[in-house]
């Protein structure tokens, strides 16, 4: 005779029983992605400022669900929350990077005029971070960079931690700094 009819609820115990039962839920995947619309609304809002501020043309920004691409004059930041693949934890992961080069080109292009757009230059990576998420319930969903261990962020701080170094590389590589080494 079987003990018991049901199958033993598996929890995974590094996570907890809550936050597989929520992450699991349909209910997580709406609420991962406003919260994924919160981080970069968060982005492109204070993008445009910091161009402002440093006196760069306006980004470009390509937005789609789950991605976010913003050019601010020779840097960028890529993000996207990833949910699917058998090696992504519940909740996905949120991979964001911040690369010198082009990567959201300007769609301005006039083709009877070849020498009027800038060249490109090709990206090369300066920062990247991955955060797995965790939340039992829509309102501590939290992003963590260095694993569960460590603490983790909100999706308005997690986008200021990405646009504090998306600031530092454009300081780093300012449009006029990189005109100055390219003629010499």
């Amino acid at each position: 005779m079987i003990d018991q009819a049901s199958p033993e609820r598996i929890l995974d115990a590094q996570l907890g029983a809550d936050r597989t039962a929520f992450l699991a839920s349909h209910r997580a995947h709406s609420v991962a992605t406003r919260e994924f619309t919160r981080f970069a609304d968060t982005i492109v809002k204070a993008v445009k400022g910091i161009a402002a501020e440093k006196e760069v043309e306006p980004p470009v920004l390509r937005m789609a669900p789950e991605r976010c691409i913003v050019q601010v004059g020779p840097v960028a930041l890529t993000a996207a929350h990833i949910k699917t693949g058998s090696d992504v934890p519940l909740g996905g992961h949120l991979l964001a990077i911040v690369w010198h080069g082009t990567i959201a080109p300007r769609g301005d292009h006039v083709p009877e005029r070849n020498g009027a757009r800038a060249k490109a230059i090709t990206p090369t990576q300066l920062w990247e971070e991955s955060c797995t998420v965790s939340a039992d319930n829509e309102n501590n969903w939290h992003w963590h960079p260095n694993g569960l261990d460590q603490a983790g962020y909100t999706s308005t701080e997690l986008a200021e931690r990405c646009l504090a170094q998306l600031t530092q590389a454009l300081e780093t590589h300012r449009p006029d700094a990189e005109l100055n080494t390219e003629s010499a």
